[in-house]
Protein backbone atom coordinates (compact mmCIF):
# COMPACT_ATOMS: atom_id res chain seq x y z
CA UNK A 1 0.00 0.00 0.00
CA UNK A 2 2.76 2.41 0.96
CA UNK A 3 4.66 1.57 -2.24
CA UNK A 4 1.54 2.28 -4.32
CA UNK A 5 1.10 5.63 -2.62
CA UNK A 6 4.74 6.52 -3.27
CA UNK A 7 4.43 5.56 -6.92
CA UNK A 8 1.25 7.59 -7.25
CA UNK A 9 2.89 10.60 -5.62
CA UNK A 10 5.95 10.26 -7.87
CA UNK A 11 3.72 10.16 -10.94
CA UNK A 12 1.89 13.28 -9.79
CA UNK A 13 5.15 15.13 -9.16
CA UNK A 14 6.41 14.08 -12.59
CA UNK A 15 3.28 15.45 -14.25
CA UNK A 16 3.58 18.76 -12.39
CA UNK A 17 7.26 19.09 -13.29
CA UNK A 18 6.45 18.37 -16.94
CA UNK A 19 4.09 21.34 -16.91
CA UNK A 20 6.55 23.81 -15.47
CA UNK A 21 10.01 22.61 -16.54
CA UNK A 22 11.20 22.97 -20.14
CA UNK A 23 11.73 19.75 -22.09
CA UNK A 24 14.10 19.98 -25.09
CA UNK A 25 12.51 19.49 -28.51
CA UNK A 26 14.58 19.16 -31.70
CA UNK A 27 13.21 20.02 -35.14
CA UNK A 28 15.01 19.75 -38.48
CA UNK A 29 14.63 22.80 -40.75
CA UNK A 30 16.41 24.58 -43.57
CA UNK A 31 17.81 26.83 -40.82
CA UNK A 32 19.43 23.89 -39.06
CA UNK A 33 18.62 21.47 -36.26
CA UNK A 34 16.68 23.67 -33.84
CA UNK A 35 16.64 22.89 -30.14
CA UNK A 36 13.53 24.44 -28.66
CA UNK A 37 11.63 23.67 -25.49
CA UNK A 38 8.23 22.32 -24.56
CA UNK A 39 6.46 23.75 -21.52
CA UNK A 40 2.89 22.91 -20.55
CA UNK A 41 1.89 21.54 -23.92
CA UNK A 42 3.49 24.23 -26.11
CA UNK A 43 6.76 23.84 -27.97
CA UNK A 44 8.55 27.10 -28.69
CA UNK A 45 11.48 27.88 -30.97
CA UNK A 46 12.87 31.39 -30.64
CA UNK A 47 15.55 33.25 -32.52
CA UNK A 48 15.50 31.10 -35.66
CA UNK A 49 17.69 32.69 -38.32
CA UNK A 50 15.89 32.80 -41.68
CA UNK A 51 18.25 35.14 -43.55
CA UNK A 52 21.94 35.88 -43.68
CA UNK A 53 22.90 38.81 -41.42
CA UNK A 54 22.00 41.97 -43.42
CA UNK A 55 25.22 43.73 -42.47
CA UNK A 56 28.31 44.99 -44.26
CA UNK A 57 27.98 44.34 -47.98
CA UNK A 58 24.48 42.91 -47.38
CA UNK A 59 23.19 46.16 -45.88
CA UNK A 60 20.43 47.45 -48.21
CA UNK A 61 20.47 44.18 -50.14
CA UNK A 62 17.44 41.86 -50.53
CA UNK A 63 17.52 39.16 -47.86
CA UNK A 64 19.62 36.10 -48.61
CA UNK A 65 18.19 32.82 -47.28
CA UNK A 66 20.10 31.25 -44.42
CA UNK A 67 20.56 27.49 -44.64
CA UNK A 68 22.42 25.17 -42.33
CA UNK A 69 22.65 21.58 -41.07
CA UNK A 70 24.15 22.61 -37.73
CA UNK A 71 22.58 22.40 -34.30
CA UNK A 72 21.24 25.70 -32.91
CA UNK A 73 19.70 26.60 -29.58
CA UNK A 74 16.32 28.24 -30.09
CA UNK A 75 15.20 29.26 -26.63
CA UNK A 76 15.81 33.03 -26.51
CA UNK A 77 13.96 35.81 -28.28
CA UNK A 78 16.27 37.54 -30.77
CA UNK A 79 17.23 41.23 -30.78
CA UNK A 80 14.98 43.72 -32.51
CA UNK A 81 16.11 45.36 -35.72
CA UNK A 82 17.48 48.88 -35.27
CA UNK A 83 14.55 51.11 -34.30
CA UNK A 84 13.61 54.68 -35.18
CA UNK A 85 11.27 56.75 -33.02
CA UNK A 86 10.25 60.22 -34.14
CA UNK A 87 12.29 62.68 -32.08
CA UNK A 88 9.32 64.81 -31.01
CA UNK A 89 7.39 61.84 -29.56
CA UNK A 90 10.14 59.41 -28.57
CA UNK A 91 9.35 58.93 -24.91
CA UNK A 92 5.61 58.65 -25.55
CA UNK A 93 5.96 56.18 -28.44
CA UNK A 94 8.56 54.01 -26.75
CA UNK A 95 6.47 53.76 -23.60
CA UNK A 96 3.42 52.64 -25.58
CA UNK A 97 4.94 50.53 -28.32
CA UNK A 98 8.41 49.38 -27.19
CA UNK A 99 8.02 48.49 -23.56
CA UNK A 100 10.09 46.76 -22.26
CA UNK A 101 12.62 47.67 -24.97
CA UNK A 102 14.42 44.60 -26.30
CA UNK A 103 18.08 44.73 -27.36
CA UNK A 104 18.65 46.01 -30.91
CA UNK A 105 21.02 44.79 -33.59
CA UNK A 106 21.37 45.22 -37.33
CA UNK A 107 21.75 41.44 -37.43
CA UNK A 108 18.10 40.85 -36.66
CA UNK A 109 16.41 38.65 -39.28
CA UNK A 110 15.04 35.93 -37.04
CA UNK A 111 11.66 34.30 -36.48
CA UNK A 112 9.89 32.51 -33.63
CA UNK A 113 7.47 29.57 -33.63
CA UNK A 114 4.99 28.38 -31.01
CA UNK A 115 3.25 25.07 -31.68
CA UNK A 116 0.97 22.73 -29.73
CA UNK A 117 2.87 19.69 -28.53
CA UNK A 118 3.46 17.00 -29.59
CA UNK A 119 4.46 18.11 -33.08
CA UNK A 120 2.84 15.05 -34.64
CA UNK A 121 -0.62 14.08 -35.80
CA UNK A 122 -2.90 16.00 -38.18
CA UNK A 123 -1.32 19.21 -39.39
CA UNK A 124 -2.68 22.38 -37.79
CA UNK A 125 -3.59 25.82 -39.16
CA UNK A 126 -0.87 28.47 -39.02
CA UNK A 127 -0.96 32.21 -38.36
CA UNK A 128 1.97 34.48 -39.29
CA UNK A 129 1.98 37.69 -37.25
CA UNK A 130 3.35 40.93 -38.75
CA UNK A 131 4.03 43.67 -36.20
CA UNK A 132 3.22 47.34 -36.64
CA UNK A 133 5.23 50.49 -36.05
CA UNK A 134 4.81 52.73 -39.09
CA UNK A 135 7.57 50.73 -40.80
CA UNK A 136 9.94 52.68 -38.52
CA UNK A 137 10.00 50.52 -35.41
CA UNK A 138 8.64 47.29 -34.01
CA UNK A 139 9.79 43.72 -33.48
CA UNK A 140 8.41 40.23 -33.16
CA UNK A 141 10.37 39.93 -29.92
CA UNK A 142 8.00 42.00 -27.78
CA UNK A 143 6.43 39.95 -24.94
CA UNK A 144 2.95 41.04 -26.03
CA UNK A 145 3.40 38.93 -29.19
CA UNK A 146 4.21 35.73 -27.31
CA UNK A 147 2.32 32.96 -29.07
CA UNK A 148 1.96 30.57 -26.13
CA UNK A 149 -1.66 31.36 -25.29
CA UNK A 150 -2.79 31.28 -28.93
CA UNK A 151 -1.07 27.96 -29.62
CA UNK A 152 -2.18 26.29 -26.41
CA UNK A 153 -5.77 27.49 -26.23
CA UNK A 154 -6.62 27.50 -29.93
CA UNK A 155 -4.58 24.56 -31.24
CA UNK A 156 -2.84 26.54 -33.98
CA UNK A 157 0.79 27.23 -34.87
CA UNK A 158 1.97 30.83 -34.39
CA UNK A 159 4.91 32.46 -36.18
CA UNK A 160 6.32 35.91 -35.40
CA UNK A 161 9.40 37.49 -36.95
CA UNK A 162 11.50 40.59 -37.48
CA UNK A 163 11.75 42.61 -40.68
CA UNK A 164 13.98 45.61 -41.32
CA UNK A 165 12.43 49.03 -40.65
CA UNK A 166 13.25 52.73 -41.16
CA UNK A 167 16.36 53.54 -43.19
CA UNK A 168 17.57 49.94 -42.96
CA UNK A 169 14.38 48.47 -44.39
CA UNK A 170 12.73 51.30 -46.35
CA UNK A 171 15.58 53.67 -47.23
CA UNK A 172 13.99 55.56 -50.15
CA UNK A 173 17.47 55.63 -51.65
CA UNK A 174 18.68 56.48 -55.17
CA UNK A 175 21.77 54.39 -54.49
CA UNK A 176 19.94 51.05 -54.88
CA UNK A 177 17.43 49.84 -57.50
CA UNK A 178 13.85 51.02 -57.01
CA UNK A 179 12.66 47.42 -56.82
CA UNK A 180 14.94 46.81 -53.82
CA UNK A 181 13.91 49.79 -51.71
CA UNK A 182 11.08 48.05 -49.83
CA UNK A 183 13.52 45.68 -48.17
CA UNK A 184 11.28 45.10 -45.17
CA UNK A 185 8.60 43.67 -47.45
CA UNK A 186 11.18 41.42 -49.12
CA UNK A 187 12.14 40.18 -45.65
CA UNK A 188 8.48 39.30 -45.10
CA UNK A 189 8.34 37.38 -48.36
CA UNK A 190 11.33 35.30 -47.30
CA UNK A 191 9.52 34.41 -44.07
CA UNK A 192 6.47 33.29 -46.08
CA UNK A 193 8.79 31.05 -48.12
CA UNK A 194 10.46 29.70 -44.99
CA UNK A 195 7.07 28.79 -43.54
CA UNK A 196 6.10 26.96 -46.73
CA UNK A 197 9.34 24.97 -46.57
CA UNK A 198 9.44 24.21 -42.85
CA UNK A 199 6.20 24.61 -40.97
CA UNK A 200 5.18 20.95 -41.34
CA UNK A 201 8.11 20.09 -39.06
CA UNK A 202 6.31 22.03 -36.32
CA UNK A 203 2.97 20.34 -36.97
CA UNK A 204 1.72 23.19 -39.17
CA UNK A 205 -0.11 22.95 -42.48
CA UNK A 206 1.49 25.07 -45.22
CA UNK A 207 -1.83 25.08 -47.06
CA UNK A 208 -3.66 26.60 -44.09
CA UNK A 209 -1.61 29.75 -43.50
CA UNK A 210 -3.23 33.04 -42.49
CA UNK A 211 -1.36 36.35 -42.41
CA UNK A 212 -2.31 38.61 -39.50
CA UNK A 213 -0.97 42.07 -38.75
CA UNK A 214 -1.74 45.28 -36.91
CA UNK A 215 -1.21 48.89 -38.05
CA UNK A 216 1.76 48.87 -40.46
CA UNK A 217 1.68 45.09 -40.12
CA UNK A 218 -1.94 45.16 -41.23
CA UNK A 219 -0.91 47.24 -44.20
CA UNK A 220 1.78 44.67 -44.93
CA UNK A 221 -0.85 41.91 -44.98
CA UNK A 222 -2.90 43.98 -47.43
CA UNK A 223 0.14 44.57 -49.65
CA UNK A 224 0.91 40.85 -49.64
CA UNK A 225 -2.65 40.18 -50.83
CA UNK A 226 -2.23 42.77 -53.58
CA UNK A 227 1.06 41.42 -54.93
CA UNK A 228 0.13 37.73 -54.97
CA UNK A 229 -2.33 35.79 -57.09
CA UNK A 230 -4.08 32.47 -56.80
CA UNK A 231 -0.77 30.79 -55.90
CA UNK A 232 -0.26 32.92 -52.79
CA UNK A 233 1.66 31.30 -49.89
CA UNK A 234 -1.33 31.98 -47.61
CA UNK A 235 -5.07 31.39 -47.79
CA UNK A 236 -6.49 34.28 -45.72
CA UNK A 237 -5.62 37.66 -44.24
CA UNK A 238 -6.46 39.41 -40.97
CA UNK A 239 -5.96 43.18 -40.88
CA UNK A 240 -6.17 45.12 -37.62
CA UNK A 241 -6.27 48.91 -38.09
CA UNK A 242 -4.44 49.60 -41.30
CA UNK A 243 -4.93 49.19 -45.05
CA UNK A 244 -3.30 51.03 -47.96
CA UNK A 245 -5.34 53.02 -50.46
CA UNK A 246 -3.43 55.24 -52.88
CA UNK A 247 0.21 56.30 -52.90
CA UNK A 248 2.21 58.75 -54.93
CA UNK A 249 4.53 57.29 -57.55
CA UNK A 250 6.92 60.23 -57.16
CA UNK A 251 10.25 59.32 -55.60
CA UNK A 252 11.63 61.54 -52.85
CA UNK A 253 15.22 60.88 -51.84
CA UNK A 254 15.64 63.96 -49.65
CA UNK A 255 15.74 62.14 -46.31
CA UNK A 256 18.28 59.61 -47.53
CA UNK A 257 20.49 62.25 -49.12
CA UNK A 258 20.43 64.34 -45.93
CA UNK A 259 21.26 61.23 -43.92
CA UNK A 260 24.24 60.42 -46.15
CA UNK A 261 25.69 63.90 -45.71
CA UNK A 262 25.10 63.82 -41.96
CA UNK A 263 27.12 60.62 -41.51
CA UNK A 264 29.97 61.87 -43.68
CA UNK A 265 29.29 60.21 -47.04
CA UNK A 266 29.61 63.11 -49.47
CA UNK A 267 29.93 61.14 -52.70
CA UNK A 268 27.43 61.74 -55.50
CA UNK A 269 23.88 60.50 -54.87
CA UNK A 270 23.20 57.29 -56.74
CA UNK A 271 26.85 56.35 -56.95
CA UNK A 272 28.44 53.06 -55.95
CA UNK A 273 31.03 55.05 -54.02
CA UNK A 274 28.43 56.61 -51.74
CA UNK A 275 26.77 53.27 -51.12
CA UNK A 276 30.15 51.77 -50.24
CA UNK A 277 30.76 54.60 -47.79
CA UNK A 278 27.33 54.21 -46.19
CA UNK A 279 27.73 50.48 -45.75
CA UNK A 280 30.80 51.14 -43.63
CA UNK A 281 28.99 53.47 -41.21
CA UNK A 282 28.34 51.73 -37.85
CA UNK A 283 24.70 50.89 -37.19
CA UNK A 284 24.92 52.73 -33.85
CA UNK A 285 25.90 55.91 -35.68
CA UNK A 286 22.96 55.54 -38.01
CA UNK A 287 20.56 54.96 -35.14
CA UNK A 288 21.86 58.03 -33.35
CA UNK A 289 21.16 60.14 -36.42
CA UNK A 290 17.74 58.72 -37.32
CA UNK A 291 16.52 59.13 -33.75
CA UNK A 292 17.81 62.67 -33.52
CA UNK A 293 16.05 65.96 -34.21
CA UNK A 294 16.84 65.78 -37.96
CA UNK A 295 16.47 62.06 -38.32
CA UNK A 296 14.39 62.08 -41.48
CA UNK A 297 11.42 60.07 -42.63
CA UNK A 298 11.78 56.71 -44.39
CA UNK A 299 9.04 54.47 -45.70
CA UNK A 300 7.38 52.56 -48.51
CA UNK A 301 7.78 53.57 -52.11
CA UNK A 302 5.66 52.50 -55.06
CA UNK A 303 7.77 49.97 -56.93
CA UNK A 304 4.92 48.06 -58.61
CA UNK A 305 6.46 44.87 -57.30
CA UNK A 306 5.83 44.93 -53.57
CA UNK A 307 3.67 48.10 -53.32
CA UNK A 308 1.32 49.85 -55.71
CA UNK A 309 -0.22 53.25 -56.31
CA UNK A 310 -3.90 52.22 -56.08
CA UNK A 311 -5.03 49.38 -53.85
CA UNK A 312 -8.71 49.73 -54.72
CA UNK A 313 -7.97 49.63 -58.44
CA UNK A 314 -6.07 46.37 -58.04
CA UNK A 315 -8.97 44.88 -56.11
CA UNK A 316 -11.44 45.97 -58.77
CA UNK A 317 -9.19 44.53 -61.49
CA UNK A 318 -8.81 41.24 -59.61
CA UNK A 319 -5.05 41.81 -59.42
CA UNK A 320 -4.68 40.15 -56.04
CA UNK A 321 -4.82 36.92 -54.10
CA UNK A 322 -8.61 36.38 -53.84
CA UNK A 323 -8.47 35.22 -50.23
CA UNK A 324 -10.98 35.69 -47.41
CA UNK A 325 -10.27 38.69 -45.19
CA UNK A 326 -11.16 39.74 -41.66
CA UNK A 327 -10.51 43.42 -41.07
CA UNK A 328 -11.47 46.25 -38.79
CA UNK A 329 -10.47 49.21 -36.70
CA UNK A 330 -10.64 50.57 -33.17
CA UNK A 331 -13.23 52.93 -31.76
CA UNK A 332 -10.38 55.22 -30.71
CA UNK A 333 -7.60 54.52 -33.21
CA UNK A 334 -6.78 58.22 -33.30
CA UNK A 335 -6.12 59.05 -29.66
CA UNK A 336 -2.46 57.96 -29.51
CA UNK A 337 -1.66 60.03 -32.61
CA UNK A 338 -3.45 63.17 -31.46
CA UNK A 339 -2.51 63.21 -27.78
CA UNK A 340 -1.89 66.80 -26.69
CA UNK A 341 -3.20 68.39 -29.91
CA UNK A 342 -5.82 71.09 -29.39
CA UNK A 343 -5.64 73.44 -32.40
CA UNK A 344 -8.02 71.94 -34.95
CA UNK A 345 -7.26 74.38 -37.78
CA UNK A 346 -3.51 73.99 -37.39
CA UNK A 347 -3.96 70.22 -37.43
CA UNK A 348 -6.06 70.35 -40.60
CA UNK A 349 -3.58 72.69 -42.30
CA UNK A 350 -0.67 70.36 -41.56
CA UNK A 351 -2.59 67.18 -42.42
CA UNK A 352 -4.76 68.16 -45.38
CA UNK A 353 -2.74 70.90 -47.04
CA UNK A 354 -4.78 72.78 -49.65
CA UNK A 355 -7.84 70.66 -48.86
CA UNK A 356 -8.07 72.42 -45.49
CA UNK A 357 -9.40 75.48 -47.35
CA UNK A 358 -12.57 73.50 -48.04
CA UNK A 359 -12.53 71.27 -44.99
CA UNK A 360 -11.81 74.04 -42.52
CA UNK A 361 -12.28 73.74 -38.78
CA UNK A 362 -15.90 75.02 -38.77
CA UNK A 363 -16.85 72.52 -41.50
CA UNK A 364 -15.11 69.58 -39.83
CA UNK A 365 -16.74 70.38 -36.48
CA UNK A 366 -20.11 69.83 -38.18
CA UNK A 367 -19.07 66.25 -38.92
CA UNK A 368 -18.49 65.56 -35.23
CA UNK A 369 -21.19 67.35 -33.23
CA UNK A 370 -20.78 67.42 -29.49
CA UNK A 371 -17.02 66.90 -29.48
CA UNK A 372 -14.42 69.43 -28.39
CA UNK A 373 -11.55 70.22 -30.75
CA UNK A 374 -9.15 67.70 -29.20
CA UNK A 375 -11.77 64.98 -29.59
CA UNK A 376 -12.48 66.09 -33.15
CA UNK A 377 -8.78 65.79 -34.03
CA UNK A 378 -8.70 62.26 -32.62
CA UNK A 379 -11.85 61.35 -34.55
CA UNK A 380 -10.43 62.73 -37.80
CA UNK A 381 -7.22 60.73 -37.35
CA UNK A 382 -9.28 57.61 -36.67
CA UNK A 383 -11.55 58.07 -39.66
CA UNK A 384 -9.02 59.26 -42.24
CA UNK A 385 -6.27 56.90 -41.15
CA UNK A 386 -8.17 53.76 -40.25
CA UNK A 387 -11.97 53.52 -40.21
CA UNK A 388 -12.75 54.93 -43.66
CA UNK A 389 -9.91 53.12 -45.48
CA UNK A 390 -11.08 49.88 -43.87
CA UNK A 391 -14.61 50.60 -45.08
CA UNK A 392 -13.36 51.27 -48.62
CA UNK A 393 -11.36 48.04 -48.66
CA UNK A 394 -14.27 45.96 -47.35
CA UNK A 395 -16.80 47.62 -49.67
CA UNK A 396 -14.59 47.26 -52.75
CA UNK A 397 -13.74 43.65 -51.93
CA UNK A 398 -17.41 42.67 -51.75
CA UNK A 399 -18.50 44.81 -54.69
CA UNK A 400 -15.77 43.19 -56.80
CA UNK A 401 -17.32 39.78 -56.22
CA UNK A 402 -14.82 38.56 -53.63
CA UNK A 403 -16.56 36.52 -50.91
CA UNK A 404 -15.84 35.92 -47.24
CA UNK A 405 -15.30 39.42 -45.86
CA UNK A 406 -15.73 39.91 -42.13
CA UNK A 407 -15.55 43.48 -40.80
CA UNK A 408 -15.47 44.70 -37.20
CA UNK A 409 -15.12 47.74 -34.99
CA UNK A 410 -13.59 47.22 -31.54
CA UNK A 411 -14.69 49.22 -28.51
CA UNK A 412 -13.38 47.51 -25.37
CA UNK A 413 -12.15 49.86 -22.64
CA UNK A 414 -10.75 48.60 -19.35
CA UNK A 415 -9.35 50.57 -16.39
CA UNK A 416 -5.87 49.09 -16.66
CA UNK A 417 -5.59 49.82 -20.39
CA UNK A 418 -6.06 53.57 -20.05
CA UNK A 419 -2.47 54.62 -20.64
CA UNK A 420 -3.47 58.30 -20.65
CA UNK A 421 -6.72 60.16 -19.95
CA UNK A 422 -9.24 59.66 -22.74
CA UNK A 423 -7.27 56.88 -24.45
CA UNK A 424 -10.38 54.76 -24.92
CA UNK A 425 -10.10 51.71 -27.19
CA UNK A 426 -6.79 53.03 -28.48
CA UNK A 427 -4.65 51.91 -31.40
CA UNK A 428 -3.12 48.50 -30.56
CA UNK A 429 -4.85 48.09 -27.19
CA UNK A 430 -6.59 45.00 -28.56
CA UNK A 431 -3.31 43.17 -29.26
CA UNK A 432 -2.68 42.08 -25.66
CA UNK A 433 -6.27 40.91 -25.40
CA UNK A 434 -5.99 38.94 -28.64
CA UNK A 435 -2.67 37.27 -27.78
CA UNK A 436 -3.68 36.60 -24.18
CA UNK A 437 -0.67 38.59 -22.98
CA UNK A 438 -2.63 41.22 -21.04
CA UNK A 439 -1.52 42.09 -17.50
CA UNK A 440 -3.09 39.37 -15.40
CA UNK A 441 -2.24 41.17 -12.17
CA UNK A 442 -4.35 44.22 -13.05
CA UNK A 443 -6.92 42.82 -15.48
CA UNK A 444 -10.57 42.53 -14.56
CA UNK A 445 -12.46 39.24 -15.02
CA UNK A 446 -14.20 40.85 -18.00
CA UNK A 447 -10.81 41.40 -19.64
CA UNK A 448 -9.94 37.73 -19.29
CA UNK A 449 -13.32 36.71 -20.67
CA UNK A 450 -12.99 38.99 -23.69
CA UNK A 451 -9.51 37.66 -24.36
CA UNK A 452 -10.86 34.12 -24.58
CA UNK A 453 -13.82 35.23 -26.73
CA UNK A 454 -11.76 37.34 -29.14
CA UNK A 455 -8.94 34.84 -29.45
CA UNK A 456 -11.37 32.02 -30.23
CA UNK A 457 -13.11 34.09 -32.93
CA UNK A 458 -9.88 35.01 -34.71
CA UNK A 459 -8.62 31.43 -34.41
CA UNK A 460 -11.89 30.20 -35.89
CA UNK A 461 -11.20 32.37 -38.92
CA UNK A 462 -7.67 30.96 -39.15
CA UNK A 463 -9.12 27.43 -39.05
CA UNK A 464 -11.84 28.13 -41.63
CA UNK A 465 -12.01 31.62 -43.14
CA UNK A 466 -15.19 30.87 -45.08
CA UNK A 467 -17.60 30.62 -42.14
CA UNK A 468 -18.72 32.96 -39.38
CA UNK A 469 -15.91 33.30 -36.82
CA UNK A 470 -18.30 33.92 -33.92
CA UNK A 471 -21.95 34.05 -32.96
CA UNK A 472 -23.70 37.08 -34.52
CA UNK A 473 -20.79 37.73 -36.91
CA UNK A 474 -22.03 37.54 -40.50
CA UNK A 475 -20.18 38.09 -43.73
CA UNK A 476 -19.97 41.79 -44.43
CA UNK A 477 -22.41 43.41 -46.83
CA UNK A 478 -21.95 47.11 -47.65
CA UNK A 479 -25.48 47.27 -48.97
CA UNK A 480 -26.94 50.31 -50.68
CA UNK A 481 -25.72 53.61 -49.25
CA UNK A 482 -24.48 51.68 -46.25
CA UNK A 483 -27.89 50.22 -45.44
CA UNK A 484 -28.60 46.49 -45.61
CA UNK A 485 -31.59 44.42 -44.60
CA UNK A 486 -29.39 42.66 -42.03
CA UNK A 487 -26.66 44.42 -40.02
CA UNK A 488 -23.30 42.85 -40.83
CA UNK A 489 -20.73 45.05 -39.09
CA UNK A 490 -19.43 43.28 -35.98
CA UNK A 491 -19.29 45.70 -33.04
CA UNK A 492 -16.86 43.96 -30.67
CA UNK A 493 -16.98 44.45 -26.91
CA UNK A 494 -19.12 47.58 -26.83
CA UNK A 495 -21.23 48.31 -23.75
CA UNK A 496 -19.35 45.79 -21.65
CA UNK A 497 -20.23 42.78 -23.80
CA UNK A 498 -17.42 40.26 -23.49
CA UNK A 499 -18.99 36.78 -23.34
CA UNK A 500 -18.69 34.35 -26.27
CA UNK A 501 -22.40 34.68 -26.99
CA UNK A 502 -22.62 38.48 -26.95
CA UNK A 503 -19.18 40.05 -27.46
CA UNK A 504 -20.20 40.58 -31.10
CA UNK A 505 -23.19 42.81 -31.65
CA UNK A 506 -24.27 43.16 -35.30
CA UNK A 507 -24.68 46.74 -36.45
CA UNK A 508 -25.48 48.59 -39.65
CA UNK A 509 -22.18 49.90 -41.00
CA UNK A 510 -23.82 53.28 -41.38
CA UNK A 511 -23.85 53.53 -37.58
CA UNK A 512 -20.13 54.42 -37.58
CA UNK A 513 -19.44 55.56 -41.13
CA UNK A 514 -21.15 58.96 -41.25
CA UNK A 515 -18.08 61.20 -41.77
CA UNK A 516 -16.61 58.69 -44.26
CA UNK A 517 -18.99 60.07 -46.90
CA UNK A 518 -16.83 63.21 -46.81
CA UNK A 519 -13.44 61.65 -46.16
CA UNK A 520 -13.87 59.02 -48.89
CA UNK A 521 -13.80 61.81 -51.47
CA UNK A 522 -10.37 62.82 -50.24
CA UNK A 523 -9.12 59.25 -49.81
CA UNK A 524 -10.11 58.27 -53.33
Amino acid sequence: MQRALLLSASFLVARILAQILPVPVIVSTTSGQLVGVEVDGVASFKGVRFAQPPVGLLRWEPPTPFTSNLLFGATTLPPACVQQFAFANQAFDENLFNNPPPPEDEDCLFLNVWAPAPLTGPLKPVVIWIFGGSFNFGTGSLPIYDGTSFAKNQDIVVVTFNYRTNVFGFPESPDIPVQQNNLGLLDQELVFTWVQQNIAQFGGDKDQVTLMGQSAGSGAVALAILRHGTDAPFRAGIMLSGVPLSSSTALNFSSFNAFALAVGCTEAPGSAARLQCLRAVPAATIRSYTNGPSGGSFGLIVDNVTAFDSALQRIQNNQLAPVPILLGSMQDDGTVFSYGLTDLQAFLDSSLGAASLLLSAPVVRLLYPGLNDSEVIAAVVRDVGFRCPTKLWADTYVQSGLPNVFRYTYGAVFPDTQVFPGAGAWHSSEVRILFGTYNTSSATPAEATLSASLQAAFANFVKDPTVSPAQNWSQYDPGLLGITLAPTLAAIAYNGNVDPGNFVQPEQQSSINGPCAVWDLALN
